[in-house]
């Protein structure tokens, strides 16, 4: 870019921008991309080499890459997001103030109900069936990774997955017990995540790492493009805006209850046997009234 040349993607936000470039980016970029997206405070507080390291790229790839984005290399690009990062972060702080006139109990009821609308509106027919199809298949042991934030919500998609079928496993703990349990393992399994954007660098490790070893991932996650490694799966996102600092979880539980709906009709006949059987086992246990 010449001096005095204004880029015509000046002013847009990093968002906008990668969103208008990321199909016609190569892969090694796209990575960047993602990262820019997913995590853009490793990307406002990293080094160029680190942020290569993260991409699994190279430097001159991130160099290459800022310069697509209109940005005199990659200290420019690192201060547009990092600015960026630190308006989002006043933003988090600012909703401890309210300023709406509307009602707590309203603007809450509302917001939810449009997480819930946009979750669906936004969800494509072809991944549900291309998820459900993969966590069906019990021929295939299914792993259940969730990060920090969501762990709860991803010991409930345990739970009610090993309700509908043998062999799925809860990964939880430590990122070393959770790599020890990966150590079972196999090509072919199915590796279902749950996570939102400020992704958690163990997280993101350990994911990579199981597709890396040949698991078909199946991520539930807040938006795309993401740092996660989809390759051969399938990606479903849900809306998680907030009446508070913390993301709203009512997307991501409706999109988790949708799945087990889902497999619960694929797989209806044996689940109405396992679920009959429990439920004799129960009573019989006097675990319920």
């Amino acid at each position: 870019m010449t001096a005095g040349t204004v880029s015509p993607m000046a002013g847009r936000s990093i968002q906008a921008k990668v969103a208008e470039l990321a199909d016609s980016l190569p892969d090694s970029q796209r990575r960047v991309a993602a990262l820019v997206v997913s995590d853009p405070q490793s990307v406002a507080f990293g080094t160029l080499a680190s942020v290569a390291e993260q991409a699994a790229t190279s430097t001159p790839t991130v160099i290459r890459f800022a310069a697509q984005l209109g940005y005199d290399g990659f200290t420019a690009l690192r201060d547009a997001v990092r600015s960026e990062v630190s308006g989002q972060l006043r933003s988090a702080a600012s909703r401890l103030r309210r300023s709406s006139d509307e009602p707590l109990i309203e603007e809450a009821r509302r917001v939810e109900r449009e997480n819930v609308e946009r979750t669906f509106a936004q969800l494509d027919p072809d991944d549900l069936d291309r998820a459900v199809e993969l966590v069906s298949d019990t021929s295939r042991r299914v792993w259940v990774l969730a990060n920090s934030q969501l762990a709860g919500l991803g010991g409930r998609l345990a739970d009610e997955l090993q309700l509908c079928r043998d062999r799925v496993v809860r990964l939880d703990g430590s990122e070393f017990r959770i790599a020890t349990s990966l150590g079972k393992l196999r090509a072919g399994d199915v590796l279902v995540s749950i996570d939102t954007q400020r992704h958690e660098g163990w997280f993101v490790r350990v994911q990579r790492q199981a597709v890396g070893r040949g698991a078909v991932p199946v991520a539930l996650t807040d938006r795309l493009p993401c740092s996660l490694d989809l390759t051969g799966g399938v990606a479903m996102t849900f809306a998680c805006e907030t009446t508070s600092p913390f993301e709203s979880q009512v997307g991501v539980l409706a999109l988790g209850n949708l799945l087990v709906a889902a497999v619960v009709d694929r797989l209806r006949s044996d689940v109405t046997e396992r679920v009959d059987v429990l439920e004799r086992l129960w009573v019989d246990d006097g675990l319920f009234d």
